[in-house]
């Protein structure tokens, strides 16, 4: 919950950077994208945002040391190989708000990738082994659930959680190759609905894979179902225009 609690305090922190103007072309850590003019783009790298999240890491350390030194290692190639982004609009209906994560992801893509292209024969074995993974219709998707522990006591050896966390995976869209791109780009989205306990959120993500040569990036767009016919054309067409 710690981590979570961060990352939520870190948001805040981005969303009051200011003198930020408005971009067309927007540099991310695969290359630039290009977003509408009437969307600010602010990236965590660039605030505050990482000396808070080092700050609370040493005030409320992980009790794993691995994790500690992973986390540590992470946040040092902020901006580089990992970033954020929040990206912010508005319509009649008032304000919009959005989340881009950009990881890049070279060391998996590699067991792949040929210089960064994926063979046709490849790709074919590829998508249809992820496409079978992908609910084609709604499910809901357990995030936690009794932990057995050991006990004599049968009764005992069972603890249930004090909330049930589930995620419901709803229109998820199969993965797909994108046309008209400088690099090979795979794309997909869904609508989710986040439950814990009783609290209900609905959100909308869109993710693209990205083939930049010795540098291929993952992108997932994450905003509330609500905002998702505003922001599907700009997720789409930013993770199409990467170069």
């Amino acid at each position: 919950m710690k981590s979570l609690k961060v990352l939520a305090c870190a948001a805040c922190l981005m969303g009051t950077v200011s003198g930020v103007g408005f971009a067309k072309d927007v540099q991310t850590i695969a290359g630039s994208m290009v977003v509408p003019n009437n969307v600010n783009i602010v990236s965590a790298s660039k605030t505050n945002t990482r000396d808070f999240v080092e700050k609370q890491m040493q005030q409320n350390p992980s009790k794993s040391t691995m994790a500690n030194m992973m986390a540590k290692e992470f946040f040092q190639n902020f901006g580089t190989n990992f970033d954020i982004y929040q990206l912010q609009g508005a319509d009649k209906t008032g304000q919009k708000d959005a989340f881009v994560v950009a990881v890049d992801v070279k060391q998996i893509a590699q067991q792949v990738v040929d210089k960064g292209q994926i063979d046709p024969v490849t790709e074919q074995l590829l998508l249809g082994t992820i496409n079978k993974q992908i609910p084609t219709s709604t499910t809901v998707v357990p995030l936690n659930g009794p932990i057995n522990v050991s006990s004599r006591d049968s009764q005992k050896a069972t603890i249930m959680p004090k909330t049930l966390k589930t995620l419901t995976v709803e229109n998820a869209e199969q993965v797909h190759p994108v046309a008209g791109t400088k690099y090979q780009t795979y794309a997909a989205s869904s609508r989710l609905l986040y439950a814990d306990g009783n609290v209900q959120t609905p959100l909308y993500a869109n993710a693209a894979f990205v083939l930049k040569p010795g540098k291929p990036v993952l992108y997932v767009g994450i905003t509330t179902d609500v905002q998702r016919d505003y922001f599907k054309p700009i997720f789409d067409n930013a993770f199409k225009s990467i170069k």
